[in-house]
């Protein structure tokens, strides 16, 4: 019997198609495989990743970093996890990062020095406080405080709102970010605010007595605080000079101590 002539090229292509179906179901078993693994939730870690560009020297807040979920087997020892970010925050960066960037600990300058915890167009100012302003010395450094002045006139005493929503950035010589288990004792603090807010604390400093309020550091409410501004401005327009029956002798000029702040309060013009 003879048998047909079959074509050695039909077989070729044949024999190419098998080992094409072949490579390309090898190929998407083996992808499908790879993405259940990749898919599969198994341990993980967080870490703490820059959400923004952050330039060099920028401060470390909740505004500008986020946290990213990884494998376990990825950790890295240096890396910042979401559980120390408050032993970062606050703290500068020595490097620049870009979006999605971790930090590590060896891009974040540690160092204990009060310049580097200023931001970009705000002032430090420090004021003396006493066991009574400092709400019995249980301030520490990143609480979030309002400021009174109580004008200790002996004629009419008179407390206003001076600023709200100040964050200490120390408290006697222990700065944010410093070991806390450090002397928590201290005769002042160190406040981070623009530089108008310190030239009004410096004017109320030596009018009256500042008191520190402690307010929730989620309480972003800030109401007016235009009373102090308001009672200055008052008594700028009021005449200070003599009425000219009234002989020399009757003008005065009254030193109050008050040792609770160090400061001396001086009112002119009191009748005696």
């Amino acid at each position: 019997m003879k048998l047909p002539h079959i074509n050695r090229k039909f077989i070729g292509l044949g024999v190419a198609i098998l080992i094409g179906v072949l490579s390309f179901w090898g190929f998407k078993t083996m992808f499908d495989q790879k993405v259940a693994t990749l898919s599969k939730k198994g341990p993980q870690v967080q870490y703490v990743v820059a959400s923004t560009n952050l330039p060099l020297g920028s401060i470390i807040t909740t505004n500008n970093v986020s946290q990213r979920n990884f494998p376990q087997e990825y950790s890295q020892s240096n890396a910042v996890s979401v559980s120390e970010f408050d032993q970062i925050e606050g703290l500068p960066l020595k490097v620049s990062l870009k979006p999605g960037d971790t930090l590590m600990y060896s891009m974040i300058d540690t160092k204990k020095d009060i310049t580097k915890l200023i931001p970009s167009g705000h002032r430090a100012i420090t004021i003396p406080v006493d066991d009574e302003s400092s709400i019995s010395s249980m301030l520490k450094p990143g609480d979030l405080i309002d400021l009174l002045i109580t004008l200790n006139s002996s004629s009419n005493p008179l407390t206003v709102p001076l600023i709200q929503g100040v964050k200490i950035l120390a408290t006697g010589k222990r700065l944010e970010g410093s070991d806390s288990s450090e002397s928590v004792g201290y005769a002042n603090i160190t406040l981070d605010v623009t530089a108008i807010d310190a030239k009004n604390i410096t004017f109320a400093a030596s009018l009256g007595k500042i008191s520190a309020i402690l307010r929730n550091p989620n309480d972003q409410t800030i109401n007016d605080t235009s009373s102090f501004m308001q009672l200055v401005n008052n008594e700028k327009q009021k005449p200070n000079l003599p009425s000219p029956s009234a002989p020399p002798s009757a003008v005065k000029v009254n030193v109050v101590h008050d040792n609770a702040s160090h400061l001396n309060i001086i009112y002119g013009n009191k009748d005696e």
